[in-house]
């Protein structure tokens, strides 16, 4: 009984001990299933042995709950978080599900995260790259506060439907329906962020709210729309929704373009950069490692 309250304070002192204990139920999971002689040596573990090791697992947490945060950065880099993600998407994959209370969420090209709702909080944990969020209003919803955890910053949402996206040292936050309240990482002040506003923000800085375009979901519909784009911007933005390696010639780097182009074929979008630029050659190596360079 003592093991079982020291556990429980332990689980509640935060999302990261909530989230290190579902790795743990994950794992126990896949053993249950374990095949052949795993399956055969695990029941030849007599009772004796297994309720020793729980108290020793029991115990460990404490120093579990002090190490959380940096295996949790371990467990941010490949290859584990698309193996240990509760849910994730390939490279020009797009996915959505909708959670236990009725939140609709959407995953973008090569993305992941994993979900913690309990009786106290409903959170997603941003591994890495985007993810558009519609919450939901299911019962008991409104009294567990939404969040969204990055790397930079814990965001709850006061709404709402908002797009999140991680990248290396920042994360960026649009807001397309009431509001989000941004809490950095780092110990900063809150503050909040609009309907119809975006920003980025990293360890040491936060950008300006800015106006969004509109166009900024368009990739839920298969397309990517630009406007005024610099040409390497878009064609690094195209290189994640396609396998292999995909550059512009720093020759080309500066050249403006607007345009919608698809998702789903990549190769027809570059050809569509074609189009619109004249001057653009493209020169596939092999399917994996295509540049685009000027016009000899």
């Amino acid at each position: 009984m003592e093991e079982k309250l020291a556990w429980q304070h332990w689980l509640e002192q935060g999302w990261e001990q909530q989230w290190a204990w579902s790795r743990v139920e994950h794992l126990q999971q896949q053993l249950s299933v374990a095949p052949g002689q795993m399956t055969r040596h695990v029941l030849q573990v007599s009772a004796e042995d297994m309720h020793a090791r729980r108290r020793a697992l029991l115990k460990g947490l404490g120093i579990t709950a002090v190490a959380c945060p940096l295996a949790y950065q371990g467990w941010r880099t490949p290859p584990w978080q698309a193996v240990l993600a509760d849910y994730s998407t390939s490279i020009g994959e797009r996915r959505e599900w909708q959670l236990a209370d009725g939140t609709r969420l959407i995953l973008n090209s090569d993305s992941a995260v994993n979900i913690v709702f309990d009786q106290h909080l409903r959170m997603v944990q941003l591994v890495k790259g985007e993810i558009y969020i519609d919450t939901g209003h299911g019962a008991g919803a409104q009294k567990r506060p939404f969040i969204v955890k990055t790397a930079q910053a814990s965001l709850r949402a006061l709404g709402t439907q908002f797009m999140v996206r991680q990248f290396a040292a920042s994360t960026w936050l649009g807001v397309m329906q009431h509001a989000v309240e941004v809490s950095p990482a780092n110990g900063g002040p809150f503050y909040t962020v609009s309907a119809g506003q975006h920003l980025t923000m990293s360890h040491h800085a936060i950008g300006s709210l800015l106006a969004l375009t509109g166009n900024e979901t368009s990739w839920q519909r298969g397309m990517l729309v630009v406007t005024d784009w610099r040409l390497e911007d878009l064609v690094a933005e195209l290189n994640r929704y396609r396998r292999g390696y995909l550059r512009c010639d720093l020759q080309l780097a500066e050249q403006r373009i607007s345009g919608a182009f698809p998702l789903e074929d990549t190769d027809v979008a570059l050809e569509a950069i074609q189009t619109a630029l004249p001057q653009v050659q493209i020169d596939y190596f092999t399917r994996y490692w295509v540049t685009l360079r000027p016009v000899s």
